[in-house]
């Protein structure tokens, strides 16, 4: 008894520590959402192979707000990929990208945002808010809908200056 109350006290008195540093905790608030971001991540990965077998992909495994999952670099150009996972049909209101927005609109760099499911309206008027015409949300849930995803990262591409 006397072992809990202290420790709640040194708790409240230093504030709440961390046992795990961000990095190492889990991408998302359950394992079932982190698993199905773990496989679509895959997926979408398989999707840039095939849409372009050239391209330079590179993956950013560690958790983070302000960072892209995917750095795509086709014919020397590239363009930030962020992936969107969502367990039910709804709307995507794109909540968990303003740092990632903010961060971006300060760099210039370009962004497509690839959502699983669900309607990405007000996702899309979040981020032609931040990033006016360099950033995009699209949904892909797979390869019947490659047409859209590469649309929507060759228009970024085109719009680009090679430095």
């Amino acid at each position: 008894m006397i072992d809990t109350r202290l420790r709640r006290w040194l708790r409240s008195l230093l504030g709440r520590v961390r046992a795990t540093p961000e990095s190492y905790r889990p991408r998302a608030t359950s394992s079932k959402v982190s698993r199905l971001a773990d496989r679509y991540d895959a997926e979408v990965d398989v999707a840039f192979q095939r849409l372009w077998p050239k391209a330079r992909i590179y993956h950013d495994r560690e958790f983070t707000r302000d960072r892209a999952d995917f750095l795509l670099v086709v014919r020397g150009r590239g363009v930030m990929v962020e992936t969107k996972v969502k367990s039910d049909p709804g709307l995507f209101r794109g909540s968990t990208l303003p740092p990632l927005l903010d961060r971006l609109q300060r760099d210039g760099r370009r962004l497509v945002v690839v959502l699983n499911q669900g309607d990405p309206t007000p996702a899309r008027e979040l981020v032609a808010s931040k990033l006016g015409d360099k950033g995009c949300v699209v949904v892909w849930s797979g390869p019947e809908h490659d047409a859209d995803l590469h649309l929507a990262v060759e228009t970024l591409l085109r719009q680009m200056v090679r430095h």
